[in-house]
């Protein structure tokens, strides 16, 4: 699937559906949400309970599957709508969290939130004022399809590349911190983080004009926002072999890593895909007989350091076939 069909756009209507009383857990009402708040930690992140949705495929290893038995094949056709609520106009490919009943529902345009899922009243909502100039930089900067949730903190990566953490009770923000600058390394973030072993793990997608510095998986600090690493997913020139031909190193291009990364924390390695070259067909480049590492690869990685474990490469892609999407474990 090339990148852009990715881009629907979908109503802008977010509904919760029931069946008898099917939703697990108990809503907290905004006044209490503070004192009732659950720390979120990696040991529940790792196994969370049967009711939460703690990240975008709910679980680490990306299986997108809930344990919750209350809709079966005997009352599916029951179910009906008990609320809905307009989302922020804009490309919507978001996927909302939930924890002990409240969701946390990520927009486009760096809009998060807080919602009541059983009565669909907002909490509170957090909004980022973004450069009026970004779009020129970062043309589908809205976009994004993921949040993280650690500590008592909703992350974020930004459409203006920053990486930032919000209170989950109170919607303030705690903390940012910059990945780039999108005027000379455009990125786009169209995914946010995870969590990994207590570090937020993040990839983008990176424009042709930004280089190979803005092709990079980062890990930061949850508490500061401090950057932990950053890995490049094209090979650095070294002057010896090179899958690259030789290519000057500031002339390699768009190897981006823009999908949300899985982990597995018995192995400690974290799993990301990548997308193509540019140009991508490699007649253009150094050749057909180069493998213009870490292209349309997946790529195991050290959380602690974010050094490049091992690699498989899928294909030596001419053709735009972009091999970034979710590794399931």
């Amino acid at each position: 699937m090339n990148r852009t069909d990715g881009y629907l756009r979908f109503c802008k209507t977010l509904c919760l559906c029931s069946v008898l009383g099917c939703w697990c857990g108990t809503p907290i009402a905004a006044d209490n949400q503070e004192a009732a708040y659950r720390t979120v930690t990696d040991a529940v992140i790792q196994s969370p309970p049967p009711g939460d949705w703690l990240m975008w495929r709910r679980t680490l290893d990306s299986w997108g599957y809930s344990p919750l038995d209350s809709i079966n094949r005997n009352n599916v056709a029951e179910l009906k709508q008990v609320w809905s609520r307009d989302l922020a106009p804009g490309i919507q490919e978001g996927t909302p969290l939930v924890r002990d009943g409240i969701m946390y529902m990520i927009n486009p345009g760096d809009i998060i939130q807080a919602i009541n899922a059983a009565t669909g009243d907002q909490i509170w909502e957090y909004h980022r004022n973004l450069p009026e100039d970004l779009k020129q930089a970062v043309p589908f900067s809205e976009i994004k399809r993921n949040i993280a949730i650690y500590g008592h903190l909703i992350i974020n990566t930004s459409g203006d590349d920053y990486v930032y953490a919000v209170d989950a009770v109170s919607g303030k923000q705690i903390w940012e911190t910059q990945v780039q600058d999108y005027h000379t390394r455009p990125a786009q973030h169209s995914a946010g983080p995870i969590i990994a072993d207590g570090k937020i793990i993040s990839g983008r997608n990176c424009a042709v004009k930004g280089g190979p510095e803005a092709c990079v998986i980062t890990a930061h600090d949850p508490k500061t926002g401090k950057e932990l690493w950053r890995t490049r997913t094209m090979e650095v020139y070294s002057g010896k072999h090179d899958s690259w031909g030789g290519i000057p190193d500031a002339e390699r291009r768009q190897v981006g890593a823009w999908m949300v990364p899985s982990y597995d924390p018995v192995l400690k390695l974290i799993y990301m895909g990548t997308s193509v070259t540019a140009p991508t067909p490699k007649f253009l480049l150094a050749g057909n007989d180069k493998q213009y590492l870490y292209h349309n690869s997946t790529l195991a990685l050290d959380p602690d350091s974010g050094r490049i474990v091992w690699y498989y490469q899928h294909i030596i892609d001419h053709w735009d076939l972009d091999h970034t999407f979710e590794r399931i474990l």
